[in-house]
């Protein structure tokens, strides 16, 4: 586009690739456990992390401190843990637990005031050190640390429990309880209705074992069963979709043997049921039985994804996936150039955390960056969001740049030959 000031825009091609970017705060994850009595090798550690995985489930096993407190040979091994994850720059779910093996009951502290101990001890850890921790995951009691087979889940329980532990979780890490009525039960109607969420989200690792994900929803309805109560499956889909256009969710999919199975296995519902979820995360290593054959079955829809597997789909749509539309150029009645950007998310679920959008102009002599006034964070999934920015006389290759504000971590668009940044055009 050419104007009567000598402006000359010429757009780039914008098109969407198939590539799956490892953006952060989304994606993949893999589960690393360990030990919190035994210290880690850096060295030897980093060659377990696998390609394709832009998070990690930190499963910390605290069970050898089940009768006393966190020592400083501990404490020390969880700073390292995460120091670890944050230099190979992965986003952390963060699980303490005191049962690995289905038996949570006999696992933890005979005195519940030892588990507040404990959560303060690994709090003020994650309020000291830098870290990576996006998702602080279940409370530490529990079977598998998932919050049920405990003899610490009553409603006193959960909230001396979520009282202590969101102090030291600041703006930056959401506490994520197993079910809708664990999170009911700390937050009140009233909250919910007027979105005071407290930054405390979701996971769900029955995901699709059955209709009711595993006993994660109930049979009675909302009315019958009460604001604290599980419900039907669908007042609880339509619950977790309003939550969870606020709060990241994800978990695990699970196989499912039972009379569910035909219906759980059709890929218009798979994707039906992760989209209602605006599923952010997902475990690629449990369960291989449903990944597998999610890379068998392809994707129905139209687009650019017809024929690809629903593996492939999947992974790429889980969080935000950002792809820039189109950018316009007007000049303004200073003489400067004014461009328009239009970005789309084709995710299942949104950017949360605060990042910067700009331009940046290269030429032989200089490279320029332009502030975009545009929030990467509100623009929901399936919408479209307009952004501005207004630069002076310059010329030469025009690129779109978007980074976390926390750490300056690259966030990367899904167009085609976009890098660390995306050129949208010569100017």
């Amino acid at each position: 586009m050419i104007n009567r000031n000598g402006w000359d825009f010429r757009q780039a091609e914008l098109a969407e690739s198939l590539d799956e970017p490892e953006n952060p705060g989304r994606g993949w994850y893999g589960i690393y456990t360990f030990m919190v009595e035994q210290s880690i090798d850096p060295g030897e550690l980093r060659w377990s992390l696998r390609q394709g995985e832009s998070m990690a489930l930190v499963l910390l096993d605290i069970h050898a401190y089940r009768s006393k407190l966190l020592d400083e040979d501990a404490l020390g091994n969880i700073r390292n843990i995460l120091s670890f994850f944050m230099q190979y720059k992965k986003d952390v779910i963060f699980r303490p637990v005191y049962d690995r093996e289905g038996n949570g009951r006999s696992c933890e502290p005979d005195a519940f005031e030892l588990v507040l101990e404990h959560m303060r001890q690994i709090g003020e850890i994650l309020k000291s050190v830098k870290h990576s921790v996006f998702i602080f995951q279940g409370m530490l009691v529990g079977s598998w640390g998932e919050m049920h087979d405990s003899e610490y889940l009553s409603p006193e329980h959960l909230h001396k429990m979520w009282s202590c532990m969101r102090e030291y979780l600041g703006e930056d890490i959401c506490l994520a309880v197993r079910t809708p009525s664990q999170w009911r039960t700390l937050r009140s109607e009233e909250d919910f209705l007027q979105k005071k969420y407290s930054r405390l989200s979701l996971f769900d690792d029955g995901i699709l074992g059955s209709l009711t994900h595993l006993g994660t929803f109930g049979t009675m309805t909302k009315e019958a069963a009460g604001w604290r109560g599980a419900w039907t499956r669908k007042e609880e889909l339509d619950f977790i979709s309003r939550l969870t256009e606020s709060l990241p969710c994800g978990g695990e999919v699970t196989s499912c043997t039972g009379e569910d199975a035909v219906k759980v296995r059709e890929a218009d519902f798979i994707i039906s049921e992760l989209k209602n979820m605006h599923l952010v995360y997902l475990d690629r290593t449990y369960d291989m039985e449903v990944l597998n054959r999610w890379k068998q079955i392809n994707y129905t829809g139209s687009g650019i994804w017809q024929g690809r597997s629903l593996y492939e789909y999947i992974g790429s749509h889980l969080g935000y996936r950002l792809t820039v539309k189109s950018v316009q150029m007007k000049r303004t009645w200073r003489g400067k150039a004014e461009f328009t950007i239009e970005i789309e998310n084709t995710g299942f679920g949104k950017l949360f955390q605060d990042a910067e959008l700009f331009l940046m102009i290269e030429n032989e002599d200089q490279q320029k960056e332009v502030p975009v006034s545009m929030d990467l964070r509100k623009i929901l999934p399936g919408t479209v969001l307009c952004g501005k920015a207004v630069t002076g006389p310059a010329r030469g290759k025009v690129f779109l740049k978007a980074r976390r504000r926390s750490d300056g971590r690259s966030i990367y668009f899904s167009n085609k030959n976009s890098d660390e940044s995306l050129c949208i055009g010569l100017l």
